[in-house]
């Protein structure tokens, strides 16, 4: 089988997301199918295979299109900069991902709304086309806006244009996929909300290669700290969604009680300075060891005595069952996907989101309970162990591909609910353009022209209909 996996963001950028694509690749490359990476070269700005020499320029393509989304023809488009931003970014996606070519697949794998919406927006054939829901994007995105605007509420945010925006993108991606895969219960709950029947929603839980975790942990630690001290570890970005800063409060009210321990604090972000003057002002700045961004976790992790994931959103972090298969149970902020990684005090611990004292309570009992700690480890090392295995993960998903080729093969059209521009009576915005008709008014007889006039369906038009939102007032 020819396979494709496909993300709109940095393909090997995104953390969890280029773990999964990564391990599921040569999982399937082992199994004799042919699997290629598509995303974006965030140093190159260009959109590429990995592996191969094919890539599309973004910045030029982005460069071109700029100009004529003016609000003057687009008002739409610029109800707030946010989604000016991401219907760009995605123009240019489509156009790159149009000219890398989509049609010489068997199935392709989506791991994004965007990226999903997008490709069924571009094809001129049908391929069977699944995606991955890693996140809930509306969702994730307040916390980002408020790691911003810190005064932001939900209720505040839920009326902004920009909440609106991304709640349509999240629909149709849903929409455009023919098989939906999901990580957890509760991201499978979410995406029903969307419109999306539950037979076409199938939970499967991330795995790991247990074999090339076992490698990995037994390469020498990057971390090396005093013995007999107990070592607490968070790893992944250093962005507001993450909660770092709930943790560096907790290990702030844990000092007062307990000053027996270090913290690694492992990855890189934008929030990097700001947790360490949180730090400092708790005056725990030497005890909270910023490491920067660590490449093998596993052998890191024998270092650690507690590993904590204080993230205010996240669906199922591969940090969490790391930590299991290196015996440790971790704590985790009881919200979205992470209480199902875990069994309260039997393969791991549940704290309130965004609750210092209660996450400081819990590392406090842990650290004053060796014995608990071995106990609950070895517990979710077990656990992890016979549930989170790539290669049950691996057959679950070709189960799935194999589904969505099957359902393709009985209705090989577009689904009607994404026709648009094909159904009597339909239209693009007035104005809007096909990108081929603008590179030929600038350079005619442009090689790029004539193939997005091949590549790209003859009813495709900038900017897109289906996302325009209506003009405030």
């Amino acid at each position: 089988m020819k396979i494709l996996l496909v993300t709109y963001w940095g393909l090997t950028n995104m953390g969890g997301i280029w773990t999964y694509m990564k391990q599921l690749a040569d999982k399937l490359g082992e199994q004799g199918h042919s699997v290629t990476l598509m995303g974006s070269h965030v140093e190159n700005n260009t959109l590429y295979l990995l592996n191969r020499t094919e890539s599309f320029d973004k910045k030029a393509f982005y460069s071109l299109l700029l100009p004529q989304l003016d609000i003057g023809r687009f008002p739409s488009l610029h109800l707030e900069h946010g989604i000016f931003s991401f219907e760009l970014g995605r123009y240019v996606f489509e156009g790159g991902a149009a000219v890398l070519g989509l049609e010489e697949y068997d199935v392709i794998h989506a791991q994004d709304p965007i990226a999903t919406y997008a490709l069924r927006r571009i094809m001129r054939r049908p391929v069977p086309l699944v995606a991955s829901v890693h996140g809930a994007l509306t969702k994730e995105t307040y916390y980002e806006y408020k790691g911003l605007e810190p005064g932001l509420t939900r209720e505040a945010y839920e009326q902004r244009p920009i909440w609106s925006y991304f709640r349509r993108l999240e629909t149709l991606g849903a929409q455009a996929a023919d098989q939906i895969l999901v990580s957890s219960e509760w991201i499978g709950q979410l995406t029903q909300s969307l419109g999306v029947s539950p037979d076409r929603i199938h939970t499967l839980p991330y795995g790991l290669d247990l074999h090339q975790y076992a490698a990995r942990a037994a390469e020498t630690p990057p971390l090396q700290f005093a013995e007999g001290i107990p070592v607490i570890m968070y790893a992944g970005r250093l962005e507001y969604i993450k909660g770092v800063h709930v943790l560096i409060e907790a290990l702030g009210i844990l000092e007062q009680r307990c000053q027996r321990w270090i913290c690694a604090v492992a990855g890189i972000g934008s929030l990097l300075e700001e947790l360490m003057e949180q730090a400092r002002l708790l005056g725990i700045a030497g005890k909270v060891h910023f490491t920067g961004k660590l490449n093998n976790i596993p052998a890191a992790l024998r270092a650690a005595d507690i590993y904590v994931q204080p993230s205010l959103q996240d669906t199922q972090p591969f940090s969490v069952t790391e930590a299991q298969l290196a015996g440790i149970a971790p704590i985790v902020a009881g919200t979205a996907g992470m209480p199902e990684m875990v069994r309260q005090g039997e393969t791991g611990w549940i704290v309130p989101p965004g609750d210092a004292a209660q996450l400081a309570l819990q590392m406090e009992q842990l650290l004053g309970d060796e014995g608990l700690r071995r106990r609950t480890g070895l517990q979710a090392k077990h656990w992890a162990e016979q549930t989170r295995s790539l290669d049950v993960m691996a057959a679950g998903t070709l189960h799935v591909y194999q589904r969505a080729v099957n359902l393709r093969a009985g209705r090989p059209g577009i689904p009607d609910h994404l026709r648009f521009g094909e159904e009597p009576g339909a239209g693009a915005l007035p104005a809007a353009f096909h990108p081929a008709d603008v590179l030929n008014e600038g350079d005619p007889g442009n090689p790029l022209a004539v193939t997005m006039r091949v590549k790209l369906p003859q009813h495709y038009s900038i900017p897109d209909a289906r996302t325009a939102l209506p003009p405030l007032g």
